[in-house]
């Protein structure tokens, strides 16, 4: 849970559309509408995103009652929402129900909903999202803050919240990401391919170009893994010579060797300070993790490269140990 407690709406039409806001930042994507006005047959659902084949429907409650009224009332809720879905027989692909509510997570409620699915046959999904849940993702995403919590001010720019921002990100990292980062490369049984993009950039998906430093604001990488400050990717793998003096250099073919030739990953780290969010599904263009970054170096999201022997991967090479300007 959050070490923060936002207050819950009173409105259910501006706790509507903050559930909206919310599902289109978590999947980086404007695809999560209203589904139907006031007053519109809504068919047991409030928002809805035809990319992703998921429903929402939010249950606005009033927490000043009996705890155990409020959860009765919700279970209830539910079972007409789905009941509503089939019986006015929705005409839309769907994978995932949503209960969006400002009540607390309760197992109960999580239990309900995965008996309902098998008691009904249903063919999708339906997930409960508690306040616990709904603050867990909306408290480090600062444009909602500013826009449902004007009042809610966090300092930024303290030691203390980047520290407590970077290890926040490194748990919610560690637990995401676990079927890549508790292995090593060859005994991952996914997908290492990953998407770096600019968070600011503007030419994803159509074009790429590059900018002055040669560099592109999208670009896919392989995860490899933690390192004390963030995240490690390999943006390349490339062949070097390594000379007597432990000096080292790129080989191409106009090279002459002299020294022991090996193939070599080219690592770039990324700082969790440098990381604004991810996306770990994708979308429909590169449908594998997109990370959302800053490249503020020389184009890059990485604060420092270096490269690492494939087969020895104790043996790791510096740019300053780097004899010439071979590429």
């Amino acid at each position: 849970m959050s070490t923060h407690q936002l207050p819950t709406s009173n409105n259910p039409n501006i706790f509507e559309s903050l559930i909206c806001d919310l599902f289109n930042q978590i999947e980086s994507k404007n695809t999560y509408k209203k589904f139907g006005r006031n007053g519109n047959k809504q068919k047991g659902i409030d928002i809805f995103s035809p990319v992703d084949k998921i429903a929402i429907q939010c249950k606005k409650k009033e927490l000043s009652r009996r705890d155990i009224s409020i959860r009765k009332e919700l279970l209830d809720d539910i079972e007409k929402d789905v009941n509503k879905i089939i019986n006015e027989e929705l005409k839309l692909e769907l994978k995932i129900l949503y209960i969006a509510s400002t009540y607390k997570n309760h197992p109960d409620i999580d239990e309900y909903c995965i008996e309902l699915k098998e008691k009904l046959n249903l063919k999708f999904d339906i997930i409960y999202w508690g306040w616990d849940t709904i603050e867990e993702f909306v408290i480090d995403k600062q444009n909602l803050l500013k826009k449902y919590w004007p009042e809610f001010i966090i300092n930024d720019n303290s030691k203390e919240s980047k520290i407590v921002r970077d290890l926040t990100l490194r748990k919610k990292i560690t637990k995401d990401f676990q079927k890549w980062l508790d292995y090593k490369l060859e005994n991952r049984e996914l997908s290492n391919k990953m998407l770096l993009r600019a968070f600011d950039g503007e030419q994803y998906p159509n074009t790429n170009e590059p900018d002055k430093f040669g560099e592109y604001e999208w670009f896919a990488v392989e995860i490899l893994r933690l390192y004390h400050s963030g995240l490690e990717f390999i943006h390349s793998v490339k062949q070097i010579q390594v000379f007597e003096d432990n000096s080292w250099d790129f080989v191409n073919e106009d090279s002459e060797i002299i020294g022991e030739k090996m193939n070599v990953y080219g690592i770039g780290q990324i700082n969790f300070q440098d990381i604004v969010d991810y996306n770990k599904r994708g979308d429909e263009f590169y449908i594998y993790p997109h990370f959302f970054c800053k490249f503020l170096y020389r184009g890059t999201p990485f604060e420092k490269t270096y490269y690492q022997n494939v087969k020895k991967i104790y043996q790791t090479f510096e740019l300053e140990n780097k004899k010439s300007t071979n590429s």
